[in-house]
């Protein structure tokens, strides 16, 4: 027994078949360009991180190379402390 109410012939089952593949490629295509913007748009956004990285990488051992002039200072100063004793 047919899951459908009504008997279709050969005929009509490739319609239907090849109405059915014309849409699953037509939505594969669109699905492929989708997934092609997006790369494009993921591509943009990591190169705009990859920049902020390098600018905050390049802030971050600034302040780390003022921090060691300012500790090199100080312990300079300690030890000169200890040694005019």
């Amino acid at each position: 027994m047919s899951p459908l109410s009504y008997p279709v012939d050969d005929e009509r089952m490739d319609q239907i078949n090849d109405r059915f593949e014309r849409r699953l490629i037509e939505e594969t295509s669109k699905l492929r360009d989708d997934i092609g913007d997006l790369r494009g748009e993921m591509r943009e956004g990591f190169a705009s991180v990859r920049g902020d990285m390098a600018r905050d990488r390049f802030e971050l051992l600034k302040w780390a190379f003022a921090f060691w002039i300012g500790q090199f200072f100080a312990t300079a100063a300690l030890i000169t402390a200890l040694v005019r004793r």
